[in-house]
């Protein structure tokens, strides 16, 4: 991927994602709650990526890779357990620790 962007190239701060996948493709949607501290926040959608199954495998490993360098030249990043437990990813949060930053 180049460096230069198209001119309507647009850039986004997002704090919700939302997946989802299907035999043929992954869907990723993308949002802002503004506030959650307000009852009911509203998810704002902001945009919607779909990709392969492929894409989608290597972009987790991209990020695996990318996470186990910031946390290796910034420090761990701390999740509540709570949130690892209510997302079901708490035997998974290892993974990161295990990414070789050689290769």
């Amino acid at each position: 991927m180049s460096d230069s962007v198209q001119p309507d190239f647009e850039t986004h701060y997002v704090n919700q994602a939302q997946l989802h996948f299907g035999v043929y493709d992954f869907t990723i949607d993308f949002g802002r709650i503004e506030d959650p501290r307000q009852p009911g926040p509203q998810l704002a959608p902001i945009t919607r990526i779909q990709m392969s199954p492929q894409h989608a495998k290597v972009l987790t490993l991209m990020l695996l890779k990318h996470i186990a360098a910031y946390e290796h030249q910034m420090g761990i990043i701390e999740l509540p357990a709570a949130l690892l437990q209510e997302l079901h990813l708490a035997s998974l949060q290892h993974f990161v620790s295990q990414v070789n930053l050689n290769e």
